[in-house]
């Protein structure tokens, strides 16, 4: 489904909101694939800000309270929990590592040098 916004009809927010909401299936299959929770910030352009915050926890410019969600950024979070059971995790696990195995070697890397 395609969804066109003007910019009468939607704020920058709702578009933000729909594009973190067209990842949800990514995340609940991260969650069952690892059978960990996985946490989504409220805050869903943290890309860069991850990438600094990790920089900052390297070089101790930062402590890991500084960085991390607590508080009120954490209660705006969202958590997605795995679904599955251990058997069912465990074989779609081995089925997904496998498929990611038969796509190497595939492409001729010497094309792009």
């Amino acid at each position: 489904m395609s969804i066109a916004y003007s910019p009468s009809s939607a704020s920058p927010d709702d578009v933000a909101n729909d594009t973190a909401n067209m990842l949800v299936p990514n995340i609940v299959l991260q969650a069952d694939l690892f059978g960990s929770p996985v946490i989504r910030p409220a805050d869903i352009e943290a890309t860069a800000l991850g990438a600094a915050s990790a920089a900052g926890l390297a070089i101790a410019v930062w402590k890991e309270d500084d960085v991390f969600f607590f508080g009120e950024k954490h209660k705006k979070a969202t958590i997605f929990r795995p679904t599955l059971n251990e058997e069912l995790r465990k074989k779609k696990a081995e089925s997904w590592s496998g498929a990611v195995q038969r796509t190497f070697n595939l492409a001729d890397l010497s094309l792009f040098k």
